[in-house]
């Protein structure tokens, strides 16, 4: 069957001639080449996006925001003054005051730059039913979790047992902040999953790019310097020289259309459906990488982090900011007058 290959934004696409429509393979290969080309796009357009959300956080909303946490702070210092009172508070209260505070110490926790020292952390210790640290480790206990999980999804024949993090080997090492141990465990184990994607790739590829396929000796050696390129890029890590390299591979194919039979369109179409899931997957993924993450605290879902109203977020810290300024005032005067004001914020936040 004559196929007349078109270049539409670096994608191969395989027209019919006017003697006969296209067969299944060729019609699925052009599906799936468009789509791996917007999910590319996607992926770009997405990076960029999110980009810019962090860039306006950081400029409009991380100074407020710290704000706010240090003002959070005094108000938790002051509330707690009243877990000690043996009057003036029934049972109910005083549940409902200890879980404000904890609620109030999460949230300042979260916005901290280095771990909780001194007395809010001595305040949470001693109100919490778990310590600071155990709740961290369970943290990160989770996050190995779910990594082991998704490696051995990936390749259940591969997977190894995991070493043991710096904050479990090195746990009174001052050095470190438990936060900086806990983001260097993140990455550790976002890297591991990295890895395996670039391994995926490769063995897709190498099935596409192994000169047995082939009969020409021209087309061999093509597929042969391939196969090195492709091999330096894996040993490398280099997902993007992989990623070019199967554009060569479509676009070389591009300049033999009477070689790209039913049964090799078989073999890619397979490997481009895998491509299509992979990147599917890192789209979907790129919302939790924690430079992105914490705007999902400002969206309802990870779609919803595109289209983020900073201007109704803003002015919702600011009202907070005037709120906790009135709070604190009222917490610093007499017993009597702060007890009444405590009374107040009790019924505000249940």
């Amino acid at each position: 069957m004559e196929q007349e290959p078109h270049k539409r934004s670096k994608e191969l696409i395989i027209g019919k001639s006017d003697k006969a429509g296209l067969s299944k393979e060729q019609q699925t290969f052009n599906k799936l080449t468009q789509q791996i080309a917007q999910l590319r796009e996607e992926l770009k357009e997405t990076t960029i996006l999110l980009d810019k959300q962090v860039q306006y956080y950081i400029k409009h909303m991380y100074p407020l925001m710290q704000q706010v946490t240090g003002l959070r702070a005094k108000a938790v210092v002051l509330m707690n003054g009243f877990m000690t009172l043996s009057k003036g508070f029934s049972d109910h209260e005083k549940e409902a005051l200890r879980l404000l505070i904890i609620h109030q110490l999460h949230d300042i926790f979260r916005y901290q730059q280095e771990d909780p020292d001194g007395e809010l952390l001595d305040i949470f210790n001693a109100l919490s039913d778990i310590t600071y640290q155990d709740l961290t480790e369970q943290y990160l206990a989770k996050l190995r979790k779910e990594a082991a999980a998704h490696n051995e999804e990936d390749d259940p024949g591969s997977s190894l047992p995991m070493k043991r993090t710096d904050l479990e080997s090195t746990a009174t090492n001052q050095r470190k902040t438990k936060k900086q141990l806990q983001k260097e465990e993140r990455e550790r184990l976002l890297e591991e999953v990295r890895k395996k994607n670039v391994h995926h790739l490769y063995r897709q590829l190498a099935k596409v790019f192994h000169p047995d396929l082939e009969q020409d000796p021209t087309r061999i050696r093509q597929k042969e310097e391939l196969m090195k390129q492709l091999t330096i890029a894996r040993e490398q890590g280099d997902l993007l020289t992989m990623l070019q390299l199967e554009l060569t591979w479509i676009q070389e194919e591009d300049r033999h259309p009477d070689q790209l039979t039913n049964v090799k369109l078989n073999l890619y179409n397979i490997t481009l459906k895998e491509q299509v899931k992979d990147l599917q997957e890192q789209i979907k993924a790129l919302f939790h990488h924690p430079r992105y993450e914490f705007l999902l605290g400002f969206a309802k879902s990870a779609q919803g982090v595109r289209f983020i109203d900073w201007k109704s977020e803003k002015n919702n810290l600011e009202n907070l900011q005037h709120g906790l300024q009135e709070i604190i005032a009222g917490l610093s005067q007499d017993t009597k007058k702060a007890l009444k004001v405590m009374k107040n914020v009790l019924k505000w936040n249940t």
